[in-house]
């Protein structure tokens, strides 16, 4: 794809507000986390500059441009339509911008992760989770944890989020449960084992 200064500059005007300044915060963290690791960092900050083009639709925007781009909501996405930003920002990244596949879908996956996700997706995935505006709960462990191990932060993001959403009474989505357990049955873990007295 064709990606230059002018090009980020025509995405980044389509934002504002804080979502033009978190923009610009992920964009810096996915290339941190893609040098880090050994990532592409042109693809990394790519998706970053337009994983959330359309988080500012109403809902009936988002389902015009799924029809549009058909992309097929689930029943959760449905009832929490303001997921439906992830695949509608895939959807424009592919068509107005002629982005890569694995570009496309790290943004569709960048709110709800997946199992088996690529070194893109989870960098686009956690720099959205950690990027410098970020002030909540938590978010301090998951960018310590960003710097010394990629799943081990994915988890602790993933175990983060699903106890919110559950306390929220929030719809949670199958693709996070998945990833989730992908990380798991890879063996990972964030947490310090306990030492067993005895």
């Amino acid at each position: 794809m064709l990606w230059d200064e002018t090009i980020r500059q025509s995405v980044l005007e389509r934002l504002s507000g804080y979502r033009y300044t978190h923009t610009l915060g992920v964009e810096r963290a996915a290339i941190r986390l893609a040098e880090r690791y050994g990532g592409d960092v042109q693809k990394s900050a790519v998706a970053a500059c337009l994983h959330d083009i359309t988080k500012r639709l109403s809902r009936e925007e988002q389902l015009y441009l799924c029809e549009k781009y058909d992309i097929i909501p689930s029943d959760v996405e449905k009832n929490e339509w303001k997921m439906l930003h992830g695949k509608t920002a895939a959807g424009i990244a592919a068509h107005e911008y002629g982005a890569p596949r694995d570009v496309v879908d790290a943004i569709a996956y960048h709110t709800t992760g997946r199992a088996g996700m690529s070194l893109l997706d989870k960098i686009v995935y956690l720099a959205d989770y950690i990027e410098e505006n970020r002030v909540f709960d938590g978010v301090e462990q998951a960018r310590q944890l960003a710097k010394e191990d990629i799943d081990k932060a994915m988890l602790y993001c993933f175990d983060s989020s699903l106890m919110e959403l559950i306390e929220r009474g929030k719809l949670i989505h199958a693709d996070t449960l998945a990833a989730r357990n992908d990380l798991l049955a890879q063996g990972v873990t964030w947490r310090v084992p306990v030492p067993v007295m005895g």
